[in-house]
């Protein structure tokens, strides 16, 4: 069913000008010979009936149309607001989870100095004390220790930033240009080429 003020009045209009037209075709049949003019005035009231018809579904149709815009248009808007969030969700986690490891790393990190750090230590102490290849040995595991971890977080960045930019090309938005504009001045991509 209609809605809305407009559809109202025309559909109210259409209603007045069929009884209008209706008594008028009323009163001049009555006024005529009805034995005679029967089927003309059959045939008036069958096409005025049909034309009134066509008004309604016209009326109907237009107000459908309407309609359907304005639901497509809120779907939309709600369908970009989804995305727009989905999209800040998804940044805050990301951030989320670098703040996390960027913290996590940092306790190991100082943890892992703080081991490295006594361990040279106790390598250069044992230099001292005479222990000349006990010393060595500590201080090169010592060293492998600290080269092994530099090594482990710059992998780990490498990996995170990969998958960053593997994340920001999957949203990307490829728009592709309208067939229109490869033709130019009537001939055609392919012909150019071929020249």
């Amino acid at each position: 069913m209609p809605s809305g003020f407009g559809s109202f009045l025309r559909f109210l209009l259409g209603t007045l000008l069929l009884q209008g037209v209706t008594l008028l075709l009323i009163y001049t049949a009555l006024h005529t010979d009805w034995l005679k003019t029967w089927p003309l005035f059959a045939a008036l009231g069958g096409a005025i009936a049909v034309l009134v018809a066509l008004w309604f579904n016209t009326i109907v149709l237009a107000d459908r149309h309407r309609t359907v815009s304005k639901v497509s248009e809120r779907h939309s808007k709600e369908r970009e607001k989804i995305k727009l969030r989905a999209e800040q969700e998804r940044l805050k986690a990301t951030k989320e989870a670098a703040r996390v490891q960027k913290r996590a790393s940092m306790g190991l990190s100082l943890k892992t100095g703080l081991v490295v750090g006594g361990t040279f230590g106790l390598g250069i102490a044992m230099m001292f004390a005479q222990f000349m290849t006990l010393g060595l040995v500590t201080l090169t595991a010592a060293g492998g220790a600290a080269l092994g971890y530099a090594v482990r977080a710059r992998q780990e960045k490498a990996i995170a930033a990969k998958r960053l930019a593997a994340e920001e090309r999957s949203l990307r938005i490829i728009e592709v240009e309208p067939k229109a504009a490869l033709v130019r001045q009537g001939r055609s991509v392919g012909d150019e080429l071929k020249t």
